[in-house]
């Protein structure tokens, strides 16, 4: 008894002497909010300093209030996306589908589901970004999304009451003008059962030269030709 006791003296020490001296204001809690908003404020800089491809991540993303908040850009928060993750490889935005019928469930909505690169709001600006920039776009056909999707570990992950489409809409690769590749734009579904059933679209950009060597490496150059649908 003495030693746990010990041990959870001594836990207790070590954790109070992480926090700064603020902590022994008039008001500790409000004190260990404010801490912990700007550690996570400044993790969120240090990870946007460390991009490979600011650029890209810049056409999506924005860091709001010296970190302390983040988002994507007024345009595609107003078509109903969310920043659902960023790292150092991959922006991640999430768009629940709506549908005007009731009785449509995520399967019958899937079924029906027909990408169009030309009114896809992600794609418009990862297309304008790529070739703002002097590269080339092209668009390639579903079955060849879900084959790249399983190259990369992608936030869906499945659950005991959810289902995943990986290839029903298009692929985008990006390619400079010496033909390799520097990013892709995927995107996949997930339903979701809790209340009711939900259906989310999820985008995934991915960018970095260890993703992008990696899709190069593991895709024979057949594969690309075979798959393109076209240069947009």
């Amino acid at each position: 008894m003495n030693s746990t006791k010990h041990i959870e003296q001594r836990r207790r020490l070590l954790q109070l002497a992480v926090l700064p001296a603020a902590l022994l204001s008039a008001n500790p809690a409000h004190a260990v909010l404010e801490w912990l908003a700007e550690k996570a404020a400044e993790n969120r800089r240090k990870r946007y300093e460390a991009m490979p491809d600011k650029a890209l991540v810049d056409a999506f993303y924005v860091m709001l209030e010296d970190g302390k908040k983040e988002s994507l850009t007024p345009a595609l928060v107003q078509a109903g996306y969310r920043l659902k993750d960023l790292n150092l490889g991959m922006l991640t935005l999430s768009r629940r589908m709506d549908t005007d019928q009731p009785i449509e469930t995520p399967s019958s909505i899937m079924r029906s589901y027909v990408p169009d690169a030309d009114t896809d709001p992600v794609a418009a600006v990862y297309v304008a970004l790529c070739k703002g920039r002097g590269n080339t776009v092209k668009a390639y056909k579903p079955v060849f999304a879900g084959k790249l999707s399983r190259l990369y570990n992608l936030p869906v992950v499945p659950g005991q009451r959810t289902a995943e489409w990986f290839g029903s809409d298009l692929a985008f690769i990006e390619w400079s003008p010496e033909g390799r590749v520097v990013s892709l734009l995927l995107h996949a579904f997930q339903s979701s059962v809790s209340l009711g059933e939900m259906l989310h679209r999820y985008s995934m950009v991915i960018y970095g030269p260890i993703n992008t060597r990696h899709v190069e490496n593991q895709i024979r150059n057949s594969e690309f030709a075979d798959f393109e649908l076209r240069k947009l």
